[in-house]
């Protein structure tokens, strides 16, 4: 008797844009912050004639996400994908593409207000899939490939102008995405965007695999087109190593241990309880330090600072989904109701009057820099036990901690010294 098949639910967390152009070759990149592969980019291209094209930058990726969705070729290559605060820059084998963006509409603020934990559960998606069909004739919730998939949206910026060129041609000016491309179960908008998005793919698996994945491909070797067929076997073997129960790359929610020692104890007897509780109140600071640093770009009076700090806003929400999928390797749950009560303070923390009633104080900025200050420093004292801990913790990964805990460090060097100069300003008499 053949055991069930396992299911696991893995996350990619990043950006999709979409965009058609005048010789009618419609594109669509995805670029992932967060996901099993680690950061990557890939790009879906359906020519005039109806060719579908898979780019991708290792072999690894390029299985997977041809068995997911459906293609006539698959070439792996570099992708290299560059973003600045108003464009895209694309360059992946033969094709490449500049995107501008225009402001965020109102759906796209709508859409941002959304917290991001709720906009990225599988269930909110279901329930925006009927709106999303309405508004934009795209669909949020399908299957493809023998599998599910779930889009959470979580913000929205038009693209407004484009240049593309492929093996040499210009593609000529922005157009819709027309007629819809067909790699999966649905398109994207008809109007090229630019989308943030946490994507939910359930996979099946079985039979006997290796403990662990094997080496990713170079992702400089680039390789020829190959018949979708052969892609999929090869996605087929990708798809027994991913769901392998030692496998490091396993999110699925069957993968932690049940009986009573191992559900406390990692590698080497890390304790996982204790751990747990400790990275749950770095994550519900961390809630709170992304709201606070965004807070004070958007109310900040002198430009300058609100210029310099906004790059550190950027950071400490990557910071955060470094955070989440540290606990997601490690096979920790998130606690909501921790996210929750970092959010509230956060907000609650902003009806503090600082002596004005109508205007905001200038004592607001000092005292949120000072605030932003700690929290940056109890994020690089929580970076530091978890580098730590990678001594006898395995899934820890020592690069990423080290990264994180230097980037942790130039942020306090930016945020104190903003602070110091908003304590002259406030307190020194004119």
């Amino acid at each position: 008797m053949q055991p069930p098949a396992r299911h696991a639910r893995l996350r990619f967390d990043g950006w999709i844009a979409g965009v058609g152009t005048a010789s009618g070759t419609r594109v669509v990149v995805g670029h992932w912050a967060r996901s099993p592969f680690g950061p990557f980019s890939d790009v879906m291209l359906e020519r005039p004639d109806g060719h579908r094209l898979l780019l991708a930058p290792t072999q690894h990726a390029a299985d997977f996400i041809a068995e997911t969705y459906t293609f006539d070729s698959v070439r792996v290559t570099p992708v290299r994908v560059g973003l600045t605060a108003g464009s895209w820059t694309v360059s992946a084998g033969s094709l490449d593409l500049r995107l501008t963006l225009g402001r965020r509409s109102l759906l796209g603020f709508l859409l941002s207000a959304v917290p991001g934990p709720i906009a990225a559960r599988p269930a909110w998606t279901a329930v925006t899939d009927p709106l999303a069909r309405l508004l934009l004739n795209v669909r949020t919730h399908g299957s493809g490939g023998g599998r599910s998939e779930w889009y959470g949206v979580r913000d929205l910026r038009p693209i407004t102008a484009v240049a593309a060129t492929y093996e040499g041609r210009d593609l000529g000016p922005l157009a819709p995405v027309e007629p819809p491309v067909r790699f999966g179960f649905g398109s994207t908008p008809r109007t090229p965007c630019v989308v943030r998005i946490t994507t939910t793919v359930e996979v099946s698996g079985g039979g006997p695999a290796p403990r662990t994945p094997p080496s990713p491909h170079s992702a400089d070797r680039a390789m020829g087109e190959a018949p979708g067929a052969g892609t999929r076997s090869r996605a087929r073997r990708w798809r027994s190593r991913l769901l392998a129960p030692g496998s490091r790359r396993w999110h699925g929610r069957n993968d932690r241990p049940r009986s009573g020692a191992d559900r406390t104890e990692g590698t080497r007897g890390t304790d996982l309880d204790l751990l747990g509780i400790y990275l749950n109140d770095h994550l519900a600071g961390a809630t709170a330090g992304v709201e606070r640093a965004h807070h004070l770009v958007r109310t900040a009076r002198d430009a300058a600072l609100s210029e310099a700090l906004s790059p550190i806003a950027a950071e400490i929400a990557r910071d955060r989904t470094s955070l989440l999928g540290i606990l997601r390797d490690l096979g920790i749950p998130v606690r909501r109701h921790k996210i929750w009560a970092g959010w509230t303070a956060e907000k609650v923390g902003r009806l503090k009057s600082n002596g004005r009633l109508v205007q905001r104080s200038p004592l607001s900025t000092f005292l949120e820099l000072e605030l932003l200050r700690v929290a940056v420093e109890g994020k690089a004292a929580g970076w530091q036990t978890l580098r730590r801990l990678t001594a006898t913790e395995k899934r820890l990964d020592p690069q990423l901690l080290d990264d994180l805990l230097e980037r942790a460090r130039r942020q306090q060097d930016v945020v104190e010294e903003w602070r110091a100069r908003q304590a002259t300003a406030v307190f020194q008499k004119r």
